[in-house]
């Protein structure tokens, strides 16, 4: 479809007055009592209320990274990073699809403007999942693919209208390699097979999505760039959407840490305040053990929150300085960029030990933040395993 004279009418009314920093995050703190009144269903029902979701959209709290000229925000995304992590503290599960779902608007701000028309000419409200590893059949043909195959966690999907999958182009001549691409496919052409049965995030709804021989015409594809540094080279798009990619969508299941770990900070406090220990008898406000993994996890929060906010600041100083950031530098960007999750996972777990018998039951306000932390840290962005051996190299050979 394209973009109608009514449906731009519409879109540029909806552009007319944008959100700043404090209006977002204020937009969601008056949210936060909703969202942790869902927490439990969201658990048993393994996916986000509908009702949270709705919210979120009225807020506009999923247009923080979509183009203005499509209803958007087009927000800088340490404004992104600080709603995210506002709703982590009550809620990952939410805080999670809130991050997925948006940040596919980034994604797709990078494809052809037909394609954008297509999701948002209509509704600006519309949602997109993904599931970007390259598992899906592809087969050249006319004006396009066909593509075929099941993709695995796609958060939020249930709330989504299209979604974007990957797959692998066979080369086009004999001794080339194949090449990675991207596929915006509508809500008619895939089935959602309910999969998702995990010990933590168990409210992301993150199920798999199954294409059978569908035509993606090819404006609706893309082939993404290593996503490591910045553009700076001439281009058309906005300072927002010249940032890496593969940094701006890893940031929406790493950043969320930081919200995280804040909640367990509280929730670890609010515990040792009152406990007593059944075999010392020792106060656990009195605890030297108890005061240094409290210090140490809220020093932690803040060294890791400060290094997104400086990665962003750096990447967007280059940006408007047309100065080109040096790949090796990209890349400790991105080993940190997968460590700090798992950093604060680590932490947690220590305070989870010190609780002792407390620290198994489900009804502790520190396991389910926990558990969520254990079970996003599984997250390929949150692995430094991939990314440090290839930092470590360019050191060497600089």
């Amino acid at each position: 479809m394209s973009a109608t004279p009514s449906a731009e009418a519409a879109v540029t009314k909806q552009t007319a007055a944008i959100p700043d920093h404090n209006e977002l995050l204020n937009r969601t703190r008056a949210l936060l009592p909703l969202v942790k009144s869902f927490t439990d269903q969201h658990d048993k029902e393994r996916d986000v209320a509908p009702e949270v979701v709705s919210a979120l959209r009225e807020a506009g709290l999923f247009r923080l990274f979509q183009p203005r000229r499509w209803g958007g925000y087009q927000s800088d995304p340490r404004t992104q990073f600080e709603v995210q992590n506002l709703l982590a503290e009550v809620c990952m599960s939410t805080a999670w699809i809130q991050g997925v779902l948006g940040v596919q608007a980034f994604v797709l701000a990078l494809m052809d403007e037909q394609a954008q028309a297509d999701v948002w000419a209509d509704n600006a409200d519309t949602l997109m999942s993904s599931s970007f590893m390259p598992v899906g059949k592809v087969t050249p043909v006319d004006g396009g693919y066909r593509i075929s195959g099941q993709w695995a966690f796609s958060s939020g999907s249930t709330h989504a209208q299209w979604a974007i999958v990957g797959g692998m182009v066979p080369p086009a001549a004999e001794g080339h390699p194949p090449s990675m691409r991207l596929f915006l496919v509508p809500r008619d052409d895939y089935e959602i097979i309910d999969t998702w049965h995990t010990f933590g995030l168990r409210g992301t709804g993150s199920n798999d999505l199954k294409v059978e021989d569908v035509f993606v015409p090819a404006y609706r594809t893309h082939q993404p760039s290593p996503g490591m540094v910045p553009t700076v080279d001439a281009t058309h798009l906005p300072p927002l959407y010249r940032l890496p990619w593969l940094y701006m969508f890893t940031c929406s299941v790493s950043n969320l840490a930081i919200g995280g770990a804040r909640g367990g900070l509280k929730a670890f406090i609010d515990i040792e305040k009152v406990r007593v220990s059944s075999m010392t008898g020792k106060p656990g406000r009195e605890d030297p053990a108890v005061h240094a993994a409290a210090a140490r996890l809220s020093a932690e929060i803040d060294t890791i929150d400060n290094q997104y906010k400086r990665h962003i600041g750096r990447m967007l100083d280059a940006i408007d300085a047309g100065e080109a950031i040096p790949v090796p530098e990209g890349l400790m960007m991105r080993t940190q960029l997968t460590s700090g999750l798992r950093g604060l996972a680590k932490l947690v777990d220590d305070m989870q030990l010190l609780l002792g018998g407390r620290g198994i039951r489900t009804d502790s306000p520190l396991s389910r933040i926990w558990l969520d932390l254990c079970a996003a840290r599984a997250h390929p962005g949150n692995d430094p395993g991939m990314i440090s051996p290839v930092y470590g190299k360019a050191l060497l050979d600089s």
